[in-house]
């Protein structure tokens, strides 16, 4: 990973996937967003479901910059079509046929796993080249998702994949279930940003914030802080931070009704050897795949002057990078672990196991990932 990281990266075109449970919303958020100033020069992938195309009945004003996928989910059965579309749009915007594009965002059903799309923008070759995966908006139906995610692991998934959650349906619910969607969502997802929304009518600036899939511009630090989260009162016990001396923060996690997902924080004062975290996140992930949803924090490496960003989904994880400063000041480790609670305490045994005795099998990855660190001295300012 090394020297190709930052080639041509302030070219790469942003991609953004809009999930959500069946009824959610996603069709009336979109349908708001294609038609605002700021997603103007964006590409729309719209995925039908069935027999018909409801999707695409419903989206309003579809021109040359709106495309719908063949019938099928897009997160499993769909993904080459995926590949396809991305492929073929760019370079028909690049022999200029049709409008150029900045952005993409990604419609899937509501059946769909957000995690499909993730997988194939961080999969091919072709699309990692001139792509790269900005965040995944979660839509969740304020009338129903309370028993949705009792009945669904879908609608959990979703929540716990999601950058942004906006809440629908608002107009329709009292204070204290909107309260109670909070909190479940933050029991799931505990960084997560959420918004209410009434018939999608909410600014799609909100998408710009995101981070940090990539370093776009002097905000990188900013994006980072708010991304990360630590500091959320609404945040549940299980996550709370705490201060320690010298080794893993141990949390009694509370398990979440119904969804197999909950969340554990781990926190270091003193830097962490490299070797040894890279051996215990490889080990883990090798060992428990997909019931790892999400890893993200910031880092104290030994040798590193600077806070490192680690995020990582499904068992991918995302080039490193460097902050310029340490937030509110303070140098310490923090590690975040989104998984099935069914397998949270093995995961927290295995993670630590491996840091307190690294497997040196671990010395390429590590290197690898070193090596790839993004800094901020390495952007390029577009303006």
């Amino acid at each position: 990973m090394s020297d190709n990281i930052n080639s041509n990266d302030e070219n790469k075109i942003p991609v953004n996937i809009i999930t959500g449970f069946l009824g959610s919303g996603k069709t009336t958020l979109l349908n708001h967003w294609v038609n605002s100033p700021e997603l103007k020069d964006t590409l729309v992938l719209i995925n039908e479901f069935g027999d018909v195309g409801l999707d695409h009945e419903l989206v309003e004003s579809v021109d040359s910059s709106v495309v719908l996928l063949q019938s099928g989910c897009i997160c499993c059965s769909l993904q080459g079509a995926l590949v396809d579309s991305l492929a073929i749009n760019l370079i028909k915007a690049q022999r200029g046929e049709i409008p150029s594009f900045k952005r993409v965002v990604i419609e899937t059903t509501g059946l769909a796993d957000p995690a499909g799309v993730i997988g194939t923008l961080n999969g091919d070759d072709f699309l990692l080249d001139h792509y790269y995966h900005d965040g995944t908006i979660t839509v969740l139906d304020g009338m129903f998702i309370r028993d949705q995610i009792k009945k669904q692991y879908e609608a959990v998934k979703q929540i716990a994949l999601a950058d942004i959650i906006i809440v629908s349906k608002t107009d329709l619910i009292d204070s204290d279930e909107v309260d109670a969607i909070y909190e479940v969502a933050q029991k799931i997802n505990p960084s997560v940003k959420i918004f209410p929304a009434i018939k999608g009518h909410i600014s799609p600036k909100i998408i710009f914030d995101i981070g940090p899939y990539k370093n776009t511009n002097q905000e990188f630090d900013s994006k980072v802080t708010s991304w990360l989260n630590f500091k959320n009162p609404n945040i549940a016990s299980s996550f709370r931070p705490a201060s320690i001396n010298g080794s893993i923060l141990e949390v009694k996690p509370k398990i979440i009704a119904h969804s197999d997902i909950d969340s554990f924080s781990l926190e270091y004062d003193s830097p962490v050897d490299p070797l040894a975290l890279f051996a215990g996140i490889s080990a883990v992930q090798e060992q428990y795949g997909d019931s790892i949803l999400r890893i993200k924090g910031i880092l104290n490496l030994k040798d590193q002057e600077k806070p490192i960003v680690i995020h990582g989904v499904l068992g991918n994880l995302y080039p490193l990078s460097e902050l310029r400063n340490w937030p509110e000041g303070q140098k310490k480790s923090q590690l975040v672990f989104i998984c099935r609670a069914s397998v949270l305490e093995q995961i927290k045994h295995v993670f630590n196991e491996i840091m307190m005795n690294p497997d040196n099998s671990a010395l390429d990855y590590y290197q690898q990932m070193i090596s790839g660190i993004e800094k901020p001295e390495d952007e390029v300012d577009p303006y």
